[in-house]
């Protein structure tokens, strides 16, 4: 632990409960920023099974920008093909019915310079753990919450050492819940949930089985076994079927003996003699739920605390690690004085309903994968998912929503429209004789981009930075990076001599289209209703 982010005596900016995605993605992003945080977690250390495998684009997007990560995740991956979905009676009987082509590739290119990652989530939470401890964080497994009571000024919560039984009291100005799908924290809030409750069960059997044809290449794969309420799933290493079971059938663990587990791998494979070997089972439910309410006063509910869904298209940790990512910012900010705790009740109003498009689309895979509705999406449409993960459009007051805009929620990311509230769209740059890309320019601060007409917002964002003690990184488009494509001014939607002002998550909070006359006050003013100040 550095000296800069250590956790001093009882009192702490930021009290995270829960170390899976979203704890540990808040306190990363917190130390990356020098903030201090403290970590705790019931389990002795990180996840140990698989869960969730796979990282969304948005996701690898913004965790490259932290050092150390995007290395460690790469070093750390199993293989760099993408995820190949099969159907059929069995794996044997199955073909291909969504490949990663080329052609989907280059449209993936367009729109970002990173791609989805397959990884097993134990191996992504211990990656994590490493880079904050590295980063300074206070990560504390194997204690537990006991109590907390919320004030004007904070949280005062009881901790215990699980193994001593020790107990300590600590302060904290927030605290954020990252306790899990039954959160606790948030039950004792009395927040309410929307969504559909429990949706489903799954049983999942991990087991090991010599069948090359299908595994020595690591190309990961999902075959969804039609009509028997099954799927396997490979990612590069393991081996597990998921089975649809029901308890209110009165189904149960007596149904998934090692015999019975092994009747159904057969079954699944296509294989009726096939000699395989159970390494483990688990179950667990399919949730679907939206809390009403992000944000209770100093407690701030995040991951799946705030929102569950259906794992059917994979992008429920995702959304975790992205919700770590983007409080980290404003908890960073607001405890460090540079911002109006405005911006944290921002991430209600921007987030839950992004998310809400996201859980509803999930709901809907699982209902398709069921067989309860036909899909009913374009196949020529390669990346059904592109507006969720790339798409969106935040709104609340902390965002310079301009008079043209027509207020929705969603645009297509192929043809952005640097509408503030959007994400930073990715344009092809050159440094040197270093290709890049816009999205490699964010950072932990705001970042500001012009062009060489733009040059008086360079000095702007000098004195607005000293004035309120802020970073802001500028870039010239056009001298010190070139537009290889020429398409930076139509996609961010500015002309010569404008700029545009990105936030720590890479979405656009303010830009001027045009050159202005007193660059210096409008960016000001801009940043003070950002801030919340």
């Amino acid at each position: 632990m550095t000296e800069m982010n250590a956790v001093s005596g009882d009192e702490v900016p930021v009290l995270i409960v829960g170390g899976a995605y979203t704890g540990l993605s808040t306190a990363l992003g917190l130390a990356w920023r020098g903030g201090r945080s403290l970590l705790v977690e019931r389990r002795p250390t990180t996840a140990t099974l698989p869960k969730a495998w796979g990282l969304n684009m948005r996701t690898t997007e913004l965790l490259r920008n932290i050092p150390g990560v995007e290395a460690s995740l790469q070093a750390a991956e199993i293989t760099g093909k993408l995820v190949q979905h099969r159907a059929g009676a069995s794996l044997v009987a199955s073909e291909v019915v969504e490949s990663d082509t080329e052609q989907i590739l280059a449209l993936r290119r367009r729109v970002t310079s990173t791609l989805p990652q397959v990884l097993p989530q134990s191996t992504v939470e211990k990656t994590l753990r490493e880079q904050a401890e590295r980063l300074g964080a206070d990560v504390r497994y194997g204690t537990e919450l006991v109590s907390w009571t919320q004030a004007e000024d904070g949280v005062t919560a009881t901790l215990r050492d699980v193994a001593s039984g020790q107990e300590s009291t600590v302060h904290a100005e927030y605290l954020v819940a990252a306790d899990g799908h039954a959160s606790p924290i948030r039950d004792r809030l009395g927040v309410p949930l929307d969504g559909g409750g429990q949706v489903g069960h799954i049983y999942v059997v991990t087991f090991e089985a010599d069948l090359p044809q299908y595994t020595q290449d690591k190309q990961p794969f999902v075959v969804t076994v039609r009509g028997r309420g099954m799927s396997i799933i490979f990612d590069g290493n393991l081996l597990t079927l998921w089975v649809d079971y029901f308890p209110e059938k009165g189904e149960g663990d007596a149904d998934f003996t090692e015999d019975r587990c092994v009747e159904r791998v057969r079954r699944a494979v296509g294989i009726p003699d096939l000699d395989c070997r159970i390494v483990n089972t688990r179950s667990f439910a399919l949730n679907h739920h939206l809390a009403r309410q992000f944000k209770v006063g100093r407690v701030i509910l995040a991951g799946d605390a705030a929102h569950s869904c259906p794992p059917v298209g994979g992008q429920g940790g995702s959304l975790a690690l992205q919700d770590g990512y983007e409080l980290a910012w404003r908890l960073a900010l607001v405890t460090g004085g540079q911002a109006g705790p405005g911006l944290l009740d921002a991430w209600e109003v921007e987030r839950r309903p992004i998310v809400n498009i996201t859980l509803e689309r999930e709901v809907e895979l699982l209902k398709i994968a069921e067989g309860r509705v036909l899909a009913t999406s374009d196949p020529s449409q390669p990346i059904p998912t592109a507006k969720e993960m790339l798409g969106f459009r935040y709104r609340s007051s902390t965002v310079r929503t301009e008079l043209e805009d027509d207020l929705s929620l969603q645009e297509d990311p192929m043809n952005p429209s640097g509408f503030p509230g959007t994400r930073a769209p990715h344009v092809r740059l050159r440094r040197d004789r270093t290709e890049l890309s816009t999205q490699e320019l964010f950072g932990p601060g705001f970042v500001l981009l012009t062009d060489p007409d733009g040059i008086s917002w360079l000095g702007a964002a000098d004195k607005v930075s000293e004035s309120l003690g802020l970073d802001i990184a500028s870039h010239t488009i056009g001298t010190e990076l070139v537009d290889t494509e020429d398409t930076w001014h139509s996609r961010y939607g500015i002309g010569a001599g404008g700029a545009v002002l990105v936030r720590p998550d890479g979405v656009i909070a303010w830009r001027s289209k045009t050159a202005a006359g007193d660059p210096e006050h409008e960016l000001d003013e801009a940043l003070t209703a950002i801030l919340a100040r």
